[in-house]
């Protein structure tokens, strides 16, 4: 009888997970997605950043603006020998998306997120260029989940 139950179990569970790939759906071949599935199918994918920190993954130009906005908005409570040793010590943020999400949700101090996506990645591509990476020829991504897969480690 225990041989049974266990059959049955399989059986099951097998089912549960047929259902939950869409195998037990209706077909719907020829038809048109509707509401959260034409949302999903219209998504543009993101496409993952090839470059690497070593390769350049910043423009020049766009260090050179993220250093005036870092001047302007995070120098009072920020000072670059501070970004130099602890942000980049491989240990701290591990990855450029990682320290792209902390740096937009927690600063500046006063009002975190208050910046456009395009001057976060400006700050960073200064703190980039700070830290000795080299520049490259295409300006850093402005959203972090581009960024997730680009680590940071120690120069």
């Amino acid at each position: 009888m225990g041989g049974r139950k266990k059959t049955f179990g399989l059986l099951i569970g097998a089912c549960a997970l047929a259902a939950a790939l869409g195998a037990c759906a209706a077909p719907t071949a020829g038809l048109a997605p509707t509401g959260a599935e034409a949302e999903i199918a219209s998504a543009e994918p993101v496409p993952p950043v090839a470059r690497t920190l070593s390769s350049g993954l910043f423009t020049s130009s766009q260090a050179s603006r993220g250093e005036r906005r870092f001047q302007q908005l995070c120098a009072d409570c920020h000072r670059t020998v501070e970004i130099t040793r602890s942000w980049f010590s491989g240990t701290v943020h591990h990855s450029a998306g990682d320290l792209m999400t902390v740096m937009s949700t927690t600063m500046p101090e006063t009002s975190p997120g208050s910046l456009s996506p395009d001057q976060y990645a400006d700050i960073l591509a200064f703190l980039l260029r700070l830290n000795n990476y080299p520049a490259g020829e295409e300006e850093l991504p402005a959203d972090p989940a581009v960024l997730t897969n680009v680590p940071i480690p120690a120069p």
